[in-house]
């Protein structure tokens, strides 16, 4: 009987599937998918994944390039003496995984993705902090490369939008954040930077904007545009005042969720970058003991671009749950005081140097350089010690020429000076035949022959082109 039910079963299926036809066979849903390879995700799961990719770059390679290109760190064994010295990391390999990261998965593309899904879903709170993400990724794009793809990025070979065309856009789009963030719905689940606290996604927002009025506001003939400057300090007012506001990195002790510094610093690359004795220097200037003691061991001795102080360098305190600051209070109040020095309200702009140094829990006043322009140094210095492997230094360097540090000793004969803007992809290059060519820098930052000091710029000057 048993052989008999088998053999008409088996009877039956054939017969169901020659009734359902030939194209039918193993072609269900639960035959052909892999729960291990989802072929779509949620809103949610997007946002997650949006929020990892950002703060992924924000700690590696080869973002952590531009730190060291303005002596921040020093490199100073193997490929890490040719990036401190310029001689590798100017190609369009090195800069390859940043271009991608910031259009491919994790970055543009799954943030549209996610945008139009949480639109649909009435989540207006998500898509707000999805646009931060998309304004954060793509104005620094514009830093790093000039022209850049937004409009038709993601298409199968995207126009370049001019690098001014991309500030505006950023700032519409952080516009609309700041509005959608006021809207309706419960934002993402898992928020890793503020946990649901859209207030302080919001404030993110307008410090957002403040950097990148400030980033355009400075002209062709190197003179400032008051009218940018205004919307500096607009924009400043209703952004981070505190550092528990703070647009930080998050992390455990556990694995894959270190910081990634960390990772570098006791991973396979260890001894390859150093305290950098420039950062150790202005951190005693400016009287910022309690930060200099959080990042270094005393004896505090850094090192030179290329060269190692030998086995009494300080070594680096990050650890594994260190925070980053990707988008903090002290940029923000220090944007509004190189504003308001450069408006003329010197009053306003010292007020807020030491607000910034209280706020951060450093006891004392931060002393002011002597000099010409002194107090807009002081701000500026301030503002590079703060920034702890954040890549506005490097911005900051470019438009201001502050610190004016000096060309390393090891420096190849084919630079004249810091580089200016990361080549375009590899990637890219080979696959969309619209990739202009590199210029030697970005239209937005025009060459400094001197400092604001009234010495000579001696990383720009003599850079060849604009």
């Amino acid at each position: 009987m048993k052989i008999k039910s088998r053999a008409l079963a088996l009877v039956a299926m054939a017969a169901a599937i020659t009734t359902a036809g030939c194209n039918s066979f193993l072609t269900c849903d639960k035959c052909t998918s892999n729960p291990n390879q989802p072929t779509d995700a949620t809103a949610d799961q997007l946002f997650i994944g949006a929020q990892v990719s950002l703060m992924a770059q924000w700690e590696t390679y080869p973002l952590n390039l531009l730190p060291t290109w303005v002596d921040q760190i020093a490199g100073v064994n193997r490929q890490w003496v040719n990036y401190a010295n310029y001689a590798s990391g100017t190609d369009n390999l090195t800069s390859d995984a940043t271009f991608n990261s910031i259009y491919g998965p994790g970055g543009l593309v799954d943030i549209r993705r996610a945008e139009e899904k949480a639109n649909a879903a009435g989540n207006a709170k998500e898509v707000g902090q999805l646009k931060v993400i998309e304004a954060l990724l793509l104005g620094t794009a514009a830093d790093l490369f000039g022209d850049v793809p937004y409009d038709s990025a993601g298409t199968a070979e995207p126009a370049y939008d001019t690098q001014a065309s991309v500030y505006a856009h950023v700032q519409a789009t952080l516009d609309t954040a700041i509005a959608d963030l006021g809207g309706a719905g419960a934002g993402g689940a898992v928020d890793f930077f503020f946990a649901s606290d859209f207030d302080k996604w919001i404030a993110t927002a307008h410090t957002l904007k403040a950097r990148y009025y400030m980033h355009t506001a400075e002209n062709a003939d190197l003179s400032y545009d008051n009218t940018k400057l205004a919307s500096v300090l607009s924009e400043a007012a209703l952004g981070i005042q505190d550092p528990s506001g703070d647009f930080n990195t998050q992390h455990t002790e556990s694995n894959l969720e270190a910081n990634l510094f960390y990772e570098f610093l006791i991973g396979a690359r260890a001894g390859d970058v150093e305290p950098s004795q420039l950062h150790i220097t202005l951190l005693q200037q400016l009287n910022d003991n309690v930060l200099l003691n959080s990042l270094y061991t005393s004896p505090f001795l850094g090192s030179a671009p290329g060269i190692s102080a030998g086995s009494s360098v300080s070594s680096f305190k990050v650890n594994a749950t260190t925070q980053m600051i990707i988008v903090g209070a002290y940029e923000n109040i220090l944007l509004s005081a190189e504003a308001h020095y450069r408006l003329g309200a010197t009053g306003p702009a010292a007020i807020e140097l030491q607000a910034e140094h209280v706020a951060y829990g450093e006891p004392g006043t931060v002393p002011i350089m002597g000099g010409t322009n002194g107090l807009l140094v002081t701000i500026l210095d301030e503002k590079f010690a703060r920034g702890f492997l954040n890549p506005e230094v490097y911005f900051d360097y470019l438009r201001t020429c502050v610190p004016n540090i000096q060309l390393p000793a090891g420096i190849s004969n084919s630079f004249t000076g810091v580089p200016a803007r990361f080549n375009y992809g590899f990637t890219e290059e080979i696959t969309n035949t619209k990739t202009p060519t590199d210029p030697i820098a970005n239209a937005n930052w025009p060459k400094h022959p001197t400092g604001p000091a009234g010495l000579p710029c001696y990383g720009q000057k003599d850079r060849v082109g604009s």
